[in-house]
């Protein structure tokens, strides 16, 4: 699929998610689930063949999933109203078209850069680090206050090797740049990476770090496939422009960096 639309891998996970509200894996269950609910309205089929031709080995998990997906279990909702099943059926996460697409505040080329961090990875609840992110950056920062680089820290970012999926092992890199002239030695847990040399388009997020997802499908979803820019093959980044201990959370600046040709 992604070669057909393209795309790398990752970047398609990132597209597919950004334009359809859900990942990859989340849209397959959902459409199988819909289609056994069709079955299950429109034909006295046995539950089990349903399961079966969904993808599940056993009753009882195609049980559960039916259930996780639409409240009902399949033998109450064959006895469901058909209208209220025909709603639960066609329930799905619809997009409204913004009037004005979000453009990023610059499109800037960057030379390469180290940056200091430390990883951490997440089995992915919801489309948002929570655990990996304290973690990572936990470590990270509990290493610049011990040896006394934070005044040589230039700028905080979060890199995204991987597409985030849910349901899926995903990596969270929290980094560090620091002024020029300055490369401290990573400790232990700690290593550098290179952010690769190129043009970054750059979104501006303004609003708590649980919003950032608006700015990131703005750039992703709505801006890129309009832009005639093309995505380059780099992991895309986060930079905090300021401190969230000092700055009430919805005026918190964040920078989304976009990799393009």
């Amino acid at each position: 699929m992604a070669k057909l639309a393209g795309y790398s891998v990752p970047h398609f996970h990132r597209i597919f998610t950004a334009h359809g509200g859900e990942s990859i894996s989340t849209y397959v269950r959902r459409v199988r689930m819909e289609q056994a609910a069709r079955q299950l309205l429109v034909a006295e089929v046995n539950v089990t063949e349903v399961a079966l031709n969904s993808g599940y080995e056993t009753h009882s998990a195609f049980d559960k999933a039916f259930k996780q997906q639409f409240g009902f279990n399949p033998s109450e909702f064959r006895a469901l109203n058909r209208i209220w099943a025909g709603h639960l059926i066609n329930k799905h996460i619809y997009y409204n078209p913004k009037e004005k697409i979000m453009q990023p505040l610059e499109i800037i080329t960057q030379p390469d850069i180290p940056v200091l961090y430390a990883r951490a990875s997440e089995m992915m609840g919801s489309p948002a680090f929570q655990a990996a992110n304290r973690e990572a950056f936990g470590k990270l920062m509990a290493y610049l206050a011990q040896h006394n680089l934070m005044a040589d820290m230039r700028l905080c970012v979060a890199i995204y090797p991987d597409e985030v999926e849910v349901g899926k092992v995903a990596r969270f890199d929290a980094g560090a740049i620091f002024a020029e002239g300055a490369l401290p030695a990573a400790g232990a847990g700690l290593a550098y990476q290179t952010l690769a040399g190129g043009r970054w388009a750059v979104f501006r997020h303004v609003g708590p770090y649980d919003t950032l997802w608006q700015t990131w499908q703005a750039a992703l979803r709505d801006w890129l496939p309009t832009s005639g820019c093309e995505f380059r093959a780099a992991p895309p980044y986060e930079a905090y422009v300021d401190d969230p201990s000092q700055t009430a959370p919805e005026v918190l600046r964040t920078d989304i960096y976009i990799p393009i040709q």
